[in-house]
């Protein structure tokens, strides 16, 4: 009961305080939170990225949240800082940087790779291959190639990085960063053969030894570390005045500010209906002045029935790839408020991709949907899928009728370098209300 009230009071107060927070930039002509040092932010993320040109990463850091603090939803300001604290090694506030960032829109390769290489380190590696995958068209090769080797998936990065070198690229740092997935793969002999273009003999062991080093899987922050020249420690995270959460955006803050006038109205409403109604359940007055006269009804103990709406302060998330994982008859559970099916929307479906979490799937439809701006006109629809024991995410756009307009968006997501399946929307729900296995239609 307690912490039921509490939170009650939490949530009131923090939209008293959004109320104000609105009311202020409305007056002032700025949307801008309440911040009192907008004006430096600017100023400090510029010197921030002067400090970390130079190495100086600890005042990099201090900079680039100041002008977080003044600036909180500024997505470029959280990649910044992101990039000060992977300099730093702090591996574990470095993702909630970035991904902090591309909640708020940030959907380049650069971002995507940093924050793929903090899960790495963390290590991640299925949300580090969700994250690469999904970017993959704007990672460079040579990058990509690497990271996916570093998160496990050797055989992946070797692919990538061989087909560069055929292609042309063929550079120190393709050669070098081959021989490294080569020695990640345990594939001494290709690695050694390699690396030798470019290192001199008498360094060559040196080298080897090094990635020797670093290829025991549970390595992972020392390898990351290692190849960004970064110092190795365990961080506590991003400051916690920092977090995203604690600076919802100014239309959804207005949203539920009038969301609980309207609630406290319409409780106020209920309790004087109440006392209204009590009031005339009383029995007539009776004109013996020798009859006893009835009790008077105690309205402050009567029941108030007043409906009170939860209301959830955490910011909304825009409706992240690895190829599409299709299975016979998955066992599937609609993911909530993830676009569960909605009935009446088509009878067609894009499958984008499949992912080993929630947050990935979900950052992955914000890309897709930044790629191809004809994707928001469509249903974003994420379901949880079990197939032999582990578990998925599938991302799918809902809504299309008819298998031709599918295909047609399909393959404009093929052109820009993703991945999809057609697919026939559920029929319908099975006994338990979840929907029907999702069928393959004939491509």
């Amino acid at each position: 009961m307690t912490t039921t009230h509490d939170s009650t009071t939490d949530r009131k107060a923090a939209l008293r305080l959004a109320r104000l927070c609105l009311t202020t930039a409305l007056a002032a002509g700025l949307l801008a939170g309440c911040s009192t040092g907008g004006v430096n932010h600017a100023k400090f993320a510029s010197s921030a990225q002067t400090a970390l040109g130079k190495g100086s990463t600890e005042k990099a850091i201090a900079l680039a949240e100041q002008a977080l603090l003044a600036s909180p939803r500024t997505a470029a300001y959280r990649t910044l800082l992101g990039s000060a604290y992977l300099r730093a090694g702090r591996f574990e506030a470095a993702r909630q940087a970035f991904d902090e960032a591309m909640q708020l829109g940030e959907d380049s390769g650069k971002a995507a790779l940093s924050l793929a290489l903090a899960d790495i380190a963390l290590g991640k590696a299925s949300e580090a291959v969700d994250t690469l995958n999904t970017y993959r068209d704007s990672i460079p090769a040579s990058d990509y190639g690497l990271a996916m080797a570093m998160a496990g998936q050797t055989q992946t990065g070797i692919a990538a990085l061989t087909e560069t070198l055929r292609q042309g690229e063929n550079t120190a740092k393709v050669r070098q960063n081959l021989a490294y997935a080569y020695a990640l793969d345990g594939s001494w002999r290709e690695a050694k053969l390699m690396a030798q273009q470019d290192v001199p003999a008498d360094k060559l062991n040196q080298r080897l030894q090094t990635w020797a080093m670093m290829a025991r899987p549970e390595d992972t922050r020392r390898r990351v570390a290692t190849l960004l020249g970064a110092p190795m420690q365990v961080d506590g995270g991003q400051p916690t005045a920092l977090a995203l959460a604690n600076f919802p955006d100014s239309n959804k803050l207005a949203e539920e500010a009038v969301a609980m006038a309207a609630t406290e109205k319409a409780a106020s409403d209920d309790a004087a209906e109440l006392a209204k109604a009590a009031a005339n359940a009383l029995p007539a007055p009776q004109n013996d002045a020798a009859a006893p006269q009835p009790a008077l009804a105690d309205a402050s103990t009567a029941p108030v029935a007043a409906k009170i709406a939860s209301i959830d302060l955490a910011p909304s998330a825009a409706a992240s790839g690895s190829p599409a994982r299709m299975v016979a008859n998955p066992v599937v559970q609609p993911v909530q408020g993830a676009g569960a099916p909605v009935a009446g929307r088509g009878n067609h479906l894009v499958q984008l991709g499949s992912f080993s979490s929630n947050e990935g799937a979900q950052r992955a439809w914000r890309h897709f949907a930044t790629r191809n701006a004809a994707l928001a006109g469509y249903h974003s629809q994420i379901t949880q899928v079990s197939v032999k024991g582990r578990t998925f995410w599938r991302v799918q756009a809902a809504g299309f009728n008819g298998f031709a307009s599918a295909r047609q968006m399909c393959q404009s997501v093929k052109a820009k370098g993703g991945v999809c399946l057609v697919m026939a929307e559920p029929a319908g729900a099975g006994p338990d209300g979840r929907p029907a296995a999702t069928r393959m239609a004939q491509r």
